[in-house]
């Protein structure tokens, strides 16, 4: 608990998770595990926050494949019902309908009523897509060099693929029992297994998955997976030994020294998170959270001209563009650029205004310029609102008293 706490407090969001979901929950009092249960929900839904922005900039930016991968994240991290439900609606709207369609809609549901998101109507559009669109759409995210294979496997696999890829998920386990004994691959085994996985049957899942590298070595999304699985239930030395053997067979690296930084943050290891994190950028393209993470971790040991070039490298956020939320509030907790910084939780706040952070971080800004009369009267308010996250809260107060002596 205090490892997560300490996690909570650095903004470190996928090692609260890491952490609060190995807590054993016998051991706890009601009150700790109330208070793990919201870190635990907390933690989660930033994190699916983080991905639903990326998501929606790289449409904006054209990039389909990226947001795919953002929005499937989101709907994996998501703890409450709202975003999970935007993630899901925006990964059948990537499926279902043409780019410019998309593109289209995440433009308007950025810039109208408010920056405000709407999903498509599914009503509204009459057209029904032959498989191979469809298909050509399932198979955006993948490595282009598999998509081939794909495309030449039979009509039971491709249709249990595509009924997985659009959410029904109970038809498309019973069409992959369909394909024949003759067919079944390590894409066949990787689909279904990641199939049953989403479907929380983690054994099952894991057989096809430990299958498909079984029958091909080489098949690195179904190592990641075996990855992500060996975290999520902190079975780190299995994690670490699949990630070296990955690093010896020259697969996917950027992915591997990111997980490897991850688990030594995870250990409070900060050097070799960093040094880790570091292999990762240099690698390739990083995930947002990998980013955040060595960002964290530089700030944390004073290298903040290397976290700040980290999140100046985050997409602008809001309708009018401008920084980042998390290179805003790392501007905040630095003293520096609170005007721009302003103007970002501004934005953030017009985009999401059900959420309490965005009033809470413009009134530390108002106190932060000097403004300490705006600044007190917006955070009691803040204070006084239903719903205040925990921690927020207990930030909050001690601003308020901070300021009120």
């Amino acid at each position: 608990m205090t490892s997560m706490n300490r996690a909570m407090r650095q903004q470190r969001w996928a090692d609260v998770l890491i952490e609060g979901e190995s807590i054993q929950r016998g051991k706890l009092t009601a009150q700790l595990s109330d208070e793990l249960d919201s870190a635990i929900e907390t933690a989660g839904n930033r994190l699916a926050e983080i991905n639903l922005e990326e998501g929606e900039a790289c449409l904006r930016a054209g990039e389909k494949q990226r947001a795919s991968e953002h929005f499937m994240l989101a709907a994996q991290y998501a703890r409450t019902e709202e975003p999970k439900r935007r993630a899901e609606q925006l990964l059948r709207d990537l499926q279902t309908f043409p780019e410019q369609t998309v593109a289209s809609a995440s433009a308007s549901s950025c810039c109208a009523s408010g920056c405000q998101s709407a999903p498509l109507d599914n009503s509204e559009v009459s057209v029904m897509w032959d498989m191979e669109t469809r298909l050509e759409l399932a198979l955006s995210s993948y490595p282009p060099e598999w998509v081939e294979r794909y495309i030449e496997t039979g009509i039971e696999f491709k249709q249990a693929l595509l009924m997985s890829h659009e959410g029904l998920l109970d038809e498309a386990l019973a069409e992959f029992e369909a394909v024949p004994d003759s067919a079944r691959d390590d894409l066949f085994y990787f689909e279904r297994g990641s199939l049953q996985v989403r479907m929380n049957d983690l054994k099952k899942g894991r057989g096809d998955l430990e299958r498909a590298v079984h029958l091909n070595p080489r098949h690195e999304l179904a190592m990641e997976s075996l990855v992500s699985l060996d975290i999520a239930s902190r079975n780190l030395p299995s994690a670490e030994s699949r990630l070296q053997a990955m690093l010896s067979a020259e697969l996917a690296p950027s992915f591997c020294y990111s997980r490897l930084a991850m688990i030594s943050a995870g250990k409070d290891d900060e050097a070799s998170a960093i040094e880790y994190g570091k292999k990762a950028l240099a690698s390739g393209p990083v995930d947002m959270e990998t980013l955040v993470l060595q960002a964290s971790l530089l700030e944390k040991t004073g290298n903040l001209a290397e976290a700040e070039a980290l999140l100046a490298s985050l997409p602008a956020g809001g309708c009018g563009g401008g920084a980042h939320v998390l290179l805003a509030e790392f501007w905040l907790r630095q003293g520096k650029s609170l005007k721009k910084a302003l103007e970002s939780f501004k934005g953030s706040s017009r985009q999401d205004p059900e959420n309490l952070r965005w009033p809470m971080r413009i009134a530390q800004t108002y106190l932060a310029l000097g403004w300490h009369k705006d600044g007190q009267a917006m955070m009691k308010k803040v204070l006084s609102a239903p719903g205040l996250d925990k921690n927020l809260k207990q930030e909050a107060e001690e601003i308020v008293n901070f300021y009120g002596k």
